[in-house]
C-alpha cells in the first residue's frame, strides 16, 4: 500500500533514477542508544563522523531520512551530519513490556545511490508509578470461612521494566487477614489475602485494609488501595414467634377476609437468612385449608372460605414459619380459633312423597304429597313451622313434629288453571328467623270435559262456477280447550235427506279432517245448481268423544260460458237465412227481428246486436237491445239486388261471447210487403218441419247416446273403485296408520239404513293423496253435538288376523304403531241400535295413560298413588316413636326388634294390612318379617359411612299399614366398634433440617386418622429410639393428639447425611389397634466450604491461530458441599492488563471450567496470556476458590509478507529505454526467523525486472523496449515469499501506464468507397460517410478530414462535394444532374493531431442516380409548339388501317424512358385507335363521312414516377383520293366469314333457352300457386340474401353432378365481347322443378367468373327469402 507520508523519494530521487542504468548499494548498519522522553533537537549521533564522511559530501549527496514507522522521530541536520530527536518518545507506546526496543532507520544518498540502516535502541526510565485498577477493593467473605483461606486482589500494574517495574506489595496492620505475594510465571507479582483468624460477622461485619504497591526505581514509585472486606451471613438462627400458641374467637359465617390473628416471628440474621415467610403447617387438612389462609409476609391469618358451627365449633391452625436462607430454617406455633353459633341455617324441606300430576277431577282432601321438614340449628332456632298462600286450592295437614301433608281443598278445572306453583314456605323461631321456600310445580292432568266448539255457528262461501278441481272453497274452525287427545279435533262432512248436492255433499266436496279445509271435488254449473246446504261436524278424540256441528252455506256465482243462441230466424248448417223485400220497401221498414238468448245471468245475459258487415252499409241497420233489422233509406235502382247482411249478437259477460247469424236480402220487384217477410221466408222453407224434425230427432240421438255413454262412464267408475279398493289392496303385516296421519271420517246418518262410509288416510309428508280404504262402517251414535257420541272413529273390521292391514300399493310401510294399534270394538245390531258398549275400566285407563306419556317404567308411582288415596281416609296419625339401637357391622338378617310386639300391632294383620317400611334416604337398610313381625338387618351398616365424625348415627324409618293408614316412626341408633386400625396419610414421611440447627428444634408431624370415636380413636404415639430425635405429644383443643419429633443433640451432615425413624399410632380400643409411618430426616448442607482448585497454578502450551472453540485447559475444581452449594460457577477475573482484548480472545463455559479459544490467537500480538479464573459456587452466602493459568503461544509461520510500495512512476513513455527506474518496492514479514525472510520476484515474460538495493528493499526498471499500441498498460504481479514452512506468500498488483507518442499513421477502413446518389438531390444533403482509425490516443489519435482537388476534372471537386472535417461526412454543395454527370471520383485524406502530423487518403466514387425530370418529346411527326399535325386518309379506308405513327422519345433512362400512347377520350365515338407502345395510329371502323375532319389527341407518358407526359394534336381528313402510304403494312386480319352464322346460332340459342325459362318460370308458378304457401316450403328457404361475407368454399371449376347443388351453365362463345350466361340452380331433394332464373351479367377474366360461382355457391349453402347478391347477381323466387 503506498502511503503519501512516505512518499519521500519522490522529492528529488525520482528524476536521478529516471536515467540511471545502475545502482549500487552499501549495507553498512550503524546503533545507537538513548533514554525515552528526551525534548526535541536532543542529540542522537553525528552520521558523518561515524561514516567517516565529510559533511559537505553529504549536503551535495542530497542526504534523506526515511523510517519504518508512521511518526518521524529523528532528523538530520545536512549542515552538520547529527541526528537529533525530532519527536517525543514514549518507551511504553512504542514496545510495551518488550524488555528491548528499537527504531529502525533508512539513510539515502546520491552520486551514487547508497543506502544505511541506522538502529536507535530506547532505553527505559522510571517514570510510570505502579497503578491498581481501582482505587477501592470490596470483598465478601463467609463468617465461617476456614482458616487458611486465601483470596486474590487485582494486582497493580507498572508499564515500566526490568528494575523500575512493580517489585513488592505492603498491606497494613489488621487481627484476622495477612499478606501473600504470589510470584507469576511472567515475573508479575499477584497479592492474596490469607484469612488467619475466624470472622464472627456479629462482632464486627466490615474490616478495612489499605494494600500498598511498590516498584524498584530509583526512587522508588509506590500506590495504594483500599480493600473493604465484608463478612457475609450464615444462616444459623431460626425465626422465634412471639408465644408458642394463640387464642381467637370468631362468630360463624364471618365475611371472607376476616382478621382471625395477626403472628410474630423474629430472625436474628439478615438478609434473606432473616426474611420470615408464614405458611399454614402440611397437616393442616384441606377442609382447614379452605377456610383459614395466612399472608406470608405479615402473618395475618384470615378467613376464606365459610365459618359453620354445625360443622366444627374450635379449629386448631398449625403455623410454620420459614427463613429464605440457604438451607431455610423453620419454627411453628399452634393457633386455637373458637367459633361462635348463629342462627344460620334455615329448614329444610324434604319431599318424602310427591305426584306432580293430579287430575282435575280429584276430590277435595286428596293428598297431593308428604313433605318432611328439619333445622341443623339446635334450640328455638331448629323449631319448624310451615304455611301456604291462602289463594291455592290446597292446604297443609300437620301429621308429625316435621312432617306435613299436601291436601286439595276445593275442586279442580283444568280449563281454568292447568298448573299450580305451589310454594311451601318453611320458617324456624330463630332472631332473626330464616325461612325457605319450596316450590312444587303440580300439574293438573286433562278430562274429556268439554265439546269442541265451532269459531262461528255457520259459514257462508262464495265460489265461481267451473271452478277447479281441489280448489279450497271455505275453511271451518273450532277449538277445544282439553289438552293433548281430548283436544285433537277431526271435521267430517253430513249427509241430509233429499236430493241434490246438499244431500249427499260428499259428491261435490270433501273436508281435511285435521285442518278443516274443504276443497271442491267436483265443478260447479250455476246454470244447474246456485246454492246448497250441507253440515260438518267436528269431534274430539277423547273417551267418550264429544262433538258438535255447523252449516256452511255455499254459494255458486255466474260465470259468462254459454254463448248466446240464436233463437229466430232459424239459421241452417251454414247460419244463413233469406229474406225478400220489394224494391218500394220505405224507409224504416221492419225486415226481420233477430232473437237470441244467453242462459247465464245477469250482465252475462245482456245481449246486443251488432251489424258487422253489409253489402251497402247504408241501407240496413239493426236495433242494438231489440234486433230488429229495419232499412235506413229508400231502395234505389242501383242498389245491388242481393243484399248480405253479418250480424253478431254478443253478451255483456267478461270476456264476452258472440253467436253470428248471415241474412240474405233479396230485392225483387213483386216481393212482398217487408213485414210480410217471416211468412215468404216460412212459405218458402216447405222444408222447414221436415228440418226440424231431423234436427229433433239428431238432439235426441245425442242426449240418448251422451246419456248412455256418462251412464257407462259412472259405472265404469263404480266398478274401477271398487276393482281398485278390492284388487290394489295388498295386505302388508307391518304397516298401520301413524298418529301424524290425517283421518277423514264422513258417515251419513239418517232414518234410512246404515249408509256406507269410508275413511281415508293421507300420510303428512306425503304430496299425494294416498287412500287407504276400509271395509264400510255404520254409525248410529248420537248425531246430536251436546251429548259424547262414541269414541269409535272406525268400526270393528271383518274378522281377520290381528297382525293384517290393508296398505295401499306402493305406499310406506310404517313400523311404527300409535293409535290405530289399538282398535275399539263394538257390536252392530239391525235398526242402527247398540248394546253392550265396553269402556276400558280405570286402573286400564291408567295404564294405558301412562304408557302413552312415557311412565309405564316407573313401578313406584302404583305405591304413590295408592298412598295418596289411602291418605283420604286417614284418622290423626299417631305421634308415637319407637327406638332401637345395634353395633355396626352387623350380618344381614340380624335382629334389631320386635316391631309388632313394640307398636302393639297383630302379627296376623301385617300381611292384610300391607305393612311398608319407608326410609329417608330412599335405601332399605332394614326390613320387616311379616310372619313375626320382627325387624331385621337388610344389608351390613358401616357408621363412619353413614354420619362420619358425627358423635351420635341414627336412622329415621317410617312404618305404613293400610286399611286404616296409619304411620309410626322408627328410630335405629348405630353404635361404634373398633374396627378402624389408625392410618397415617402417608406410610413415608420424609422431612428435612439443616446441620447447624440448634437443640430443641421441633418438626410437626402428619396427625394419624382413626374413624373410630370416643375410646376407640388414637390414645398415643410411639417413636423408635434414637441419639438425635426425641417424641413430643401436644393436645389441641379438640382433643387431637399432635406429635413433633424435637432435635436433641446437634447434627453432622458429613457423618449423618439421613436418618431414619419409626412412628406408630396406637388406638384405645380392645383390642388395641396400630398404624405405622417411616420418617425419613434429611440434613441439608451449609454451605461451608469452599471451591478448591487442582492445581491452583498451571501452564499450557498453545499454537497461534488455533481455530475458534479449540480447548485451551479443563479446570478442576471441587467443592465438598452438595446441591447449589457444590455447584461450581467460572468467571474470568478481569485484573489482566488488557481485559477487553483478554474477554475478545478466550470464552469461559461458567458450568464445566472448560477455557476454548474465541478469537484467533496471533503470536505477534502476544506471545503468552496470564489467565485468572474464579471458581464460585451457588451457595448463600457463596463461596469462592481461584485458579490462574498461564498460556504460552508457539509461533508458526502464519503472517504472509507485506509489500510496501515506496514510490511509483506512472504513467511511462513508450519510448523509455531499458532500465529506466519505474518503482521502489520494500518487502517485510511480521514472523520471525526464516518465517520473516522475504523474497520478491515478478513475471519474466513482462519488460520489467526486479534489482535489489538492500535486503527488503528492491527497484522495478524497465527491461526492454515499449509499445503502446500493443499493451497500454501492464498489470505487474509481485510476488513476496517468505522462508518459513511452509511458505507463504503475497502478491501485489502494480498498474503502469504507457504514455502514448505519435507512431502510428491513421488508416481508412477501406482505401476506396462506392456510394450513390439521387440527381437533383438539394445542397446540404448528406450523401455519404468515410471513416478511419488511428490506434495512438489523445491528440496523436484526432483525425481531420479533407478532400483534395486532384485536376483530373474541369470543375474542381471541391465545388461540387464538402466534407465534415471531424465525423468524414461528404455533402453536396449543388444539385446534379444524371444527364451531365454520371460519376464522381472524389479523393478524401485524414491527418491526426500529433507531432508531427500523420496521414493517408482513400478514393470515394459517386454514382449519379437518374430520377423522371424529363417529359417525353415528340419526334414525329415534327409540328411547331401550339400547331396540330394534319393527315389525310382515304374515306374507303378498312378497318386496321394505318393513318400515322407518332415517335417520342424521353432524356431520362431505364423505366423513366418507357413511353406509352393514348388516346384523350372525347364525348363523340372515334373511329380511330392508337397502339400503346408503338405509337401507331388506326381506323379502328369504317369512315361514315368524307371530308369532314377528325382531331386527334395524343398523350404520350413515361413509365416515371411521378409520370410525365406530352400531347400532340392531329387533325384527320377523309378523302376519296387520299394516297394509302401505309395501308399494306399496317392491313389487320379480317374477321372469317363464319362469325355471322354463328352469332346467329347464338341469337337462336338465346331465344330457345329464354322460352324455356319462360314456360319453366310459368309452370314454377302455377305449381306454387296450387301448392298453397306451406308447398313453397323447399323454395322458400332454398334462395337467400348474401351476407357480404366472403364464402370461405372455392368453386372447383369442375362441376360435380353428384354434390349437393346441380349447375347448368349455358354461354355462349364467340368474338362477342359480351355473352350472356344463365345459371339455374335445381334442388337435388325436390321433386318439383323449381327454377332459380339469375340475371344475366358480364365478366372479363377467369378469376371474376370463379368469384361468381364462389357467390352463387354461397347462397345456395344457407338458404333464405329471395334476395340479391352482391349487387350483380338477382335471385328471384317464382309463387
Amino acid at each position: 500500500m503506498l502511503r503519501a507520508e512516505q512518499s519521500a523519494w519522490s522529492l528529488g530521487l525520482l528524476p536521478f533514477f529516471s536515467l540511471s542504468f545502475f545502482l549500487h548499494s552499501s549495507t553498512a548498519q550503524i546503533r545507537y542508544a538513548i533514554p525515552e522522553e528526551l525534548t526535541r533537537g536532543a542529540f542522537v549521533g553525528n552520521i558523518a563522523k561515524d561514516l567517516g564522511t565529510d559533511v559537505a559530501k553529504l549536503a551535495a549527496a542530497n542526504l534523506q531520512v526515511l523510517s519504518d514507522s508512521d511518526s518521524q522521530y529523528f532528523s538530520v541536520n545536512v549542515n552538520t551530519g547529527i541526528i537529533v530527536v525530532n519527536d517525543r518518545i514514549d518507551r511504553e507506546r512504542l514496545c510495551r513490556q518488550n524488555l528491548r526496543c528499537f527504531l529502525h532507520l533508512k539513510l539515502a544518498v546520491e552520486n551514487p545511490v547508497e543506502f544505511y540502516r541506522i538502529e536507535v535502541e530506547i532505553l527505559d526510565i522510571n517514570d510510570n508509578p505502579p497503578e491498581f485498577p481501582s482505587s477501592e477493593i470490596a470483598l465478601q467473605i463467609y463468617e465461617l470461612a476456614s482458616l487458611g483461606a486465601r483470596f486474590p486482589i487485582h494486582q497493580a500494574q507498572d508499564p515500566d521494566v526490568g528494575s523500575n517495574a512493580l517489585q513488592t506489595y505492603h498491606l497494613s496492620a489488621n487481627e484476622n487477614f495477612n499478606l501473600n505475594v504470589k510470584a507469576r510465571t511472567d515475573g508479575s507479582k499477584s497479592p492474596e489475602l490469607v484469612l488467619e483468624r475466624a470472622l464472627d460477622r456479629e462482632h464486627r461485619a466490615l474490616h478495612h485494609l489499605v494494600l500498598t504497591a511498590e516498584d524498584g526505581g530509583f526512587p522508588p514509585r509506590s500506590s495504594k488501595t483500599r480493600i473493604a472486606v465484608q463478612v457475609l451471613d450464615a444462616n444459623d438462627n431460626h425465626p422465634v414467634f412471639d408465644k408458642p400458641s394463640y387464642q381467637a374467637r370468631l362468630v360463624e359465617n364471618s365475611p371472607s377476609g376476616t382478621l382471625v390473628i395477626k403472628l410474630n416471628a423474629t430472625d436474628v440474621d439478615e438478609g434473606p437468612n432473616g426474611d420470615v415467610r408464614y405458611s399454614l403447617g402440611s397437616h393442616n387438612s384441606e377442609a382447614l385449608r379452605r377456610i383459614f389462609a395466612i399472608d406470608d409476609q405479615t402473618g395475618e391469618i384470615r378467613v376464606m372460605g365459610n365459618l359453620d358451627f354445625e360443622e366444627a365449633s374450635v379449629y386448631e391452625i398449625e403455623v410454620e414459619a420459614k427463613d429464605m436462607g440457604s438451607p431455610t430454617m423453620e419454627e411453628h406455633c399452634s393457633v386455637t380459633v373458637e367459633i361462635t353459633d348463629v342462627n344460620d341455617n334455615p329448614p329444610e324441606v324434604v319431599l318424602t312423597s310427591f305426584s306432580s300430576f293430579l287430575s282435575e277431577d280429584a276430590p277435595p282432601g286428596t293428598v297431593v304429597a308428604v313433605i318432611h321438614v328439619k333445622d341443623r340449628d339446635s334450640g328455638e332456632h331448629g323449631k319448624v313451622q310451615c304455611h301456604l298462600p291462602r289463594s291455592l286450592p290446597f292446604k297443609l295437614r300437620k301429621d308429625f313434629e316435621h312432617q306435613y301433608s299436601l291436601l286439595t281443598s276445593q275442586e279442580l278445572d283444568r280449563e281454568c288453571v292447568s298448573q299450580y306453583n305451589v310454594t311451601i314456605s318453611a320458617s324456624d323461631l330463630g332472631i332473626p328467623s330464616l325461612s325457605r321456600h319450596t316450590v312444587l310445580s303440580i300439574t293438573l292432568a286433562d278430562i274429556n270435559d268439554n265439546t269442541p266448539q265451532f269459531e262461528r255457528a255457520s259459514y257462508e262461501a262464495v265460489v265461481k262456477e267451473n271452478n277447479q278441481v281441489g280448489e279450497i272453497l271455505v275453511t271451518v274452525s273450532a277449538t277445544d280447550p282439553d289438552l293433548d287427545q281430548n283436544s285433537r279435533l277431526s271435521y267430517s262432512v253430513l249427509s241430509s235427506p233429499g236430493k241434490g248436492p246438499a244431500a249427499d255433499p260428499s259428491v261435490y266436496t270433501s273436508i281435511n279432517p285435521t285442518s278443516g279445509q274443504v276443497f271442491a271435488k267436483l265443478p260447479f254449473d250455476y246454470e244447474q245448481t246456485t246454492y246448497f246446504q250441507f253440515q260438518v261436524e267436528v269431534s274430539d278424540g277423547g273417551s267418550p268423544a264429544l262433538s258438535s256441528r255447523t252449516v256452511v252455506h255455499l254459494f255458486v256465482t255466474d260465470q259468462n260460458d254459454n254463448a248466446p243462441g240464436i233463437q229466430f230466424p232459424l239459421t241452417g248448417k251454414d247460419s244463413i237465412v233469406q229474406f225478400r223485400i220489394p224494391r218500394s220497401t220505405s224507409p224504416q221498414a221492419l225486415i226481420t227481428k233477430i232473437i237470441a238468448v244467453d242462459l247465464d245471468s245477469g250482465r252475462n245475459a245482456w245481449l246486443s246486436y251488432h251489424l258487422i258487415q253489409a253489402t251497402d252499409p247504408s241501407l240496413f241497420g239493426v236495433t242494438l237491445r231489440s234486433g230488429e233489422i229495419r232499412t235506413t233509406r229508400a231502395l234505389q235502382e242501383q242498389d245491388a239486388a242481393t243484399q248480405e247482411l253479418f250480424l253478431v249478437v254478443k253478451d255483456s259477460g267478461e270476456p264476452p261471447m258472440s253467436t253470428s247469424v248471415t241474412v240474405l236480402v233479396l230485392l225483387e220487384e213483386n216481393a212482398p210487403e217487408a213485414f210480410l217477410g217471416l211468412k215468404a221466408h216460412a212459405a218458402e222453407s216447405e222444408s222447414a218441419p221436415r228440418l226440424t224434425l231431423y234436427l229433433i230427432i239428431s238432439l235426441a240421438t245425442i242426449s240418448a247416446l251422451s246419456l248412455a255413454a256418462l251412464v257407462g262412464l259412472g259405472v265404469q267408475c263404480v266398478r274401477g273403485d271398487a276393482r281398485a279398493a278390492v284388487g290394489r289392496c295388498v295386505k302388508a303385516d307391518t304397516y298401520q296408520p301413524s298418529l301424524g296421519d290425517a283421518t277423514i271420517d264422513v258417515q251419513v246418518t239418517a232414518t234410512a239404513p246404515p249408509a256406507r262410509g269410508y275413511i281415508s288416510c293421507f300420510s303428512p309428508v306425503s304430496d299425494i293423496s294416498e287412500f287407504m280404504f276400509i271395509k264400510p262402517s255404520v254409525s248410529l251414535g248420537n248425531s246430536s253435538g251436546n251429548s259424547p257420541p262414541d269414541r269409535s272413529c272406525s268400526t270393528e273390521l271383518s274378522p281377520s288376523p290381528a297382525s293384517s292391514r290393508y296398505a295401499l300399493p306402493g305406499s310406506r310401510e310404517h313400523p311404527r304403531s300409535g293409535l290405530w294399534g289399538h282398535w275399539n270394538r263394538r257390536r252392530e245390531f239391525p235398526g242402527g241400535s247398540e248394546r253392550g258398549e265396553s269402556r276400558v275400566g280405570g286402573a286400564e285407563w291408567l295404564q294405558t295413560h301412562t304408557a302413552e306419556r312415557g311412565m309405564a317404567g316407573r313401578p313406584s308411582l302404583r305405591w304413590q298413588l295408592l298412598l295418596l288415596g289411602a291418605f283420604l281416609s286417614l284418622p290423626d296419625p299417631a305421634r308415637a316413636q319407637t327406638r332401637y339401637s345395634m353395633p355396626e357391622d352387623l350380618e344381614p338378617g340380624s335382629f334389631v326388634g320386635n316391631i309388632a310386639k313394640d307398636l302393639g300391632v297383630d302379627v296376623r294383620s301385617l300381611s292384610a294390612r300391607s305393612l311398608r317400611l319407608v326410609s329417608e334416604g330412599g335405601r332399605q337398610h332394614f326390613q320387616v318379617n311379616l310372619a313375626d313381625g320382627v325387624l331385621l338387618v337388610n344389608e351390613k351398616l358401616d357408621r363412619e359411612a353413614l354420619c362420619g365424625r358425627s358423635s351420635t348415627c341414627s336412622l329415621q324409618l317410617q312404618l305404613v299399614l293400610e286399611s286404616p293408614l296409619q304411620l309410626h316412626r322408627v328410630e335405629v341408633e348405630i353404635l361404634d366398634v373398633n374396627d378402624n386400625a389408625p392410618q397415617f396419610p402417608k406410610n413415608e414421611v420424609s422431612l428435612e433440617i439443616t446441620e447447624v440447627a440448634n437443640p430443641g428444634t421441633r418438626l410437626p408431624l402428619e396427625v394419624a386418622e382413626d374413624p373410630d370415636m370416643g375410646s376407640n380413636s388414637i390414645s398415643t404415639y410411639e417413636l423408635n429410639a434414637s441419639d438425635h430425635f426425641a417424641l413430643s405429644i401436644n393436645v389441641r383443643g379438640d382433643g387431637v393428639k399432635m406429635p413433633e419429633i424435637v432435635l436433641e443433640k446437634a447434627l453432622d451432615r458429613e457423618k449423618v447425611a439421613a436418618h431414619h425413624l419409626t412412628l406408630t399410632a396406637l388406638d384405645g380400643g380392645d383390642p388395641v389397634r396400630s398404624g405405622t409411618a417411616r420418617i425419613t430426616v434429611h440434613v441439608l448442607d451449609a454451605n461451608d466450604n469452599p471451591p478448591v482448585c487442582d492445581p491452583p497454578i498451571s501452564k499450557v502450551f498453545l499454537e497461534e491461530n488455533v481455530p475458534s472453540g479449540t480447548l485451551v485447559a479443563q479446570l478442576n475444581v471441587t467443592d465438598s458441599d452438595e446441591g447449589l452449594n457444590g455447584q461450581v460457577e467460572y468467571s474470568f477475573k478481569t485484573s489482566n492488563n488488557a481485559p477487553d482484548t483478554f474477554l475478545r480472545l478466550f470464552s469461559l463455559d461458567p458450568q464445566t471450567g472448560q477455557i476454548t479459544t474465541k478469537a484467533p490467537l496471533d503470536y505477534e500480538d502476544s506471545s503468552a496470556y496470564e489467565i485468572a479464573v474464579r471458581a464460585r459456587d451457588k451457595g448463600s452466602p457463596a463461596m469462592e476458590g481461584h485458579c490462574s493459568l498461564r498460556v504460552e503461544l508457539v509461533d508458526v509461520n502464519d503472517n504472509s509478507p507485506d509489500i510496501v510500495l515506496t514510490s511509483l512512476t506512472s504513467p511511462v513513455q513508450e519510448d523509455a529505454p531499458p532500465g529506466t527506474v519505474i518503482a521502489l518496492i520494500g518487502a517485510k514479514d511480521s514472523d520471525s526467523g526464516d518465517n520473516g525472510h522475504v523474497h520478491l520476484q515478478i513475471s519474466n515474460d513482462l519488460p520489467f525486472k526486479l534489482v535489489s538495493s538492500f535486503k527488503g528493499h528492491y527497484s522495478l526498471v524497465t527491461a526492454g523496449p515499449l509499445d503502446r499500441e500493443k499493451a497500454a498498460g501492464y498489470n505487474i504481479t509481485v510476488m513476496a515469499t517468505d522462508a518459513g514452512s511452509p511458505r507463504r506468500s503475497t502478491e501485489q498488483t502494480i498498474f503502469l501506464q504507457i504514455f502514448d507518442v505519435n507512431d502510428n499513421v491513421p488508416r481508412f477502413s477501406s482505401p476506396s468507397y462506392t456510394a450513390h446518389i439521387q440527381e437533383n438531390t438539394l445542397p446540404g444533403a448528406s450523401m455519404f460517410s468515410v471513416s478511419a482509425s488511428d490506434p495512438d490516443v489523445g491528440a496523436n489519435s484526432k483525425l481531420s478530414y479533407s478532400i483534395l482537388d486532384t485536376g483530373m476534372q474541369d470543375v474542381p471537386i471541391s465545388t461540387y462535394f464538402h466534407i465534415n472535417p471531424e465525423n468524414g461526412t461528404i455533402y453536396a454543395l449543388r444539385a446534379l444532374d444524371y444527364e451531365q454527370d454520371k460519376v464522381f471520383q472524389v479523393p478524401v485524406e485524414v491527418q491526426d493531431a500529433g507531432s508531427p502530423a500523420l496521414s493517408s487518403t482513400a478514393m470515394l466514387h459517386l454514382f449519379v442516380l437518374d430520377q423522371n425530370d424529363n417529359a417525353p418529346t415528340i419526334v414525329y411527326p415534327p409540328i411547331p409548339r401550339g400547331s396540330a399535325f394534319q393527315q389525310k386518309v382515304p374515306s374507303s379506308a378498312e378497318p386496321g388501317y394505318l393513318v400515322t405513327k407518332i415517335v417520342a422519345v424521353d432524356a431520362d433512362s431505364g423505366h423513366n424512358a418507357w413511353l406509352s400512347y393514348q388516346l384523350q377520350e372525347t364525348s363523340e365515338p372515334c373511329p380511330f385507335r392508337v397502339e400503346l407502345h408503338s405509337g401507331e395510329i388506326r381506323i379502328t371502323e369504317a369512315l361514315r363521312e368524307s371530308g369532314v375532319p377528325h382531331r386527334l389527341v395524343v398523350q404520350v407518358r413515361d413509365n416515371g414516377i411521378p409520370t410525365l407526359s406530352t400531347s400532340v394534336a392531329l387533325v384527320i381528313y377523309p378523302e376519296e383520293n387520299a394516297v394509302q402510304d401505309f395501308a399494306k403494312a399496317l392491313d389487320l386480319p379480317i374477321s372469317p366469314s363464319r362469325a355471322s352464322s354463328v352469332t346467329l346460332y347464338l341469337i337462336i340459342s338465346l331465344v330457345a333457352i329464354s322460352l324455356v325459362s319462360c314456360v319453366m318460370l310459368a309452370f314454377l308458378g302455377t305449381r306454387c300457386l296450387k301448392s298453397g304457401p306451406t308447398a313453397a316450403g323447399w323454395p322458400l328457404s332454398c334462395c337467400c340474401r348474401r351476407t357480404g361475407r366472403k364464402s370461405a368454399s372455392n368453386f372447383p371449376g369442375q362441376l360435380n353432378p353428384e354434390g349437393f347443388i346441380k349447375y347448368l351453365d349455358v354461354g355462349g362463345a364467340g368474338l362477342v365481347s359480351q355473352a350472356q350466361h344463365y345459371k339455374s340452380c335445381f334442388s337435388p331433394m325436390s321433386d318439383q322443378g323449381d327454377f332459380l332464373f339469375v340475371k344475366p351479367f358480364s365478366h372479363s377474366t377467369t378469376g371474376e367468373s370463379m368469384a361468381s360461382f364462389d357467390q352463387v355457391a354461397s347462397a345456395l349453402v344457407s338458404p333464405c327469402n329471395g334476395l340479391i347478391i352482391s349487387g350483380t347477381i338477382e335471385f328471384f323466387r317464382l309463387n
